[in-house]
């Protein structure tokens, strides 16, 4: 099961506690936070830290370096050279995982391994997760606040203001843009004219058209072996059980489709992704976390 953020399209996904599945191009994975722009994770994580052994738990202050930057970053920013190369692999990297799993696994910034927080917490008890987890919220909280002022009462809540701030900037900075809505109208009426499903053309739902088709595909694949939620989110993408035959005859009828998309969207990306990206690493810095 992947689960994504509509919003955050210039959050890559990260696999510390759980998989995620997004569009390639969405994975947005230069992070002004980590290259040296802010020090707020690195202060938020020291302080995470002192807080824990204060209260008698142990915590790596830790934040992903960078990696060397690939063809996802390059499409992250609306690189029509580079979306085509990932695109021709990947699609909408929906199916991409499933036919390519350890491909996909290669994608992320950082894996569950990486984190040196991780065999701390594989060898407490149940119990003792429980506990930890509780007092890491705590200074997860107090930290945020002390170096970024943001009062949150919890990290879910946290989570949940940071959603929120995207989605007021995204339908005030993207769908609002008049030179975006321009050209996501005009890629719409050329998706169409290929004989693709359009729902809407503010841009935000534009970007993302072609994930949702596909992603309703798998979902309902998944649905019918018993592997999806009745109450699944939305932003929920249920990994479906198929063959490898089956699943590279989905990805190539994906990666046509998104070839397709990216035809008719040309002009449109170039401009969305920059801006969405801008979004990004000001929200980040905001919030005090790395972009990734």
């Amino acid at each position: 099961m992947f689960k994504r953020s509509t919003l955050a399209l210039t959050m890559l996904c990260a696999v510390t506690l759980a998989g995620c599945s997004s569009s390639p191009e969405a994975q947005h994975a230069k992070a002004t936070a980590v290259s040296g722009k802010s020090d707020k994770p690195q202060r938020i994580q020291s302080l995470i830290a002192d807080c824990m052994k204060q209260k008698g738990f142990r915590y790596v202050a830790w934040v992903p370096q960078p990696k060397p930057e690939t063809d996802n970053d390059k499409a992250a920013n609306g690189d029509y050279e580079a979306m085509k190369r990932v695109r021709s692999k990947q699609g909408f990297n929906v199916f991409y995982p499933v036919a390519n799993p350890a491909s996909f696994k290669k994608q992320a910034a950082y894996t569950r391994d990486d984190d040196p927080n991780t065999p701390i917490r594989d060898s407490l008890s149940k119990a003792q997760l429980r506990s930890y987890g509780k007092v890491l919220d705590g200074c997860h909280v107090k930290a945020l606040k002390d170096v970024t002022g943001k009062v949150v009462k919890s990290m879910d809540d946290e989570y949940e203001q940071y959603e929120n701030a995207y989605k007021a900037a995204y339908e005030r900075e993207l769908n609002g843009d008049p030179k975006l809505v321009e050209l996501a109208a005009t890629m719409g009426d050329c998706v169409k004219g290929k004989g693709y499903r359009v729902d809407s053309v503010s841009p935000t739902s534009m970007s993302e058209r072609g994930w949702r088709e596909f992603s309703a595909q798998m979902n309902a694949i998944a649905k019918k072996q018993g592997q999806a939620e009745e109450d699944a989110g939305e932003n929920t993408v249920y990994q479906a059980r198929l063959s490898q035959a089956a699943a590279n005859q989905y990805l190539a009828k994906e990666i046509k489709a998104a070839l397709d998309d990216l035809e008719c969207g040309k002009d449109f990306y170039a401009d969305f992704y920059p801006k969405a990206g801008r979004i990004g690493d000001r929200l980040s810095s905001e919030f005090g976390r790395w972009n990734l």
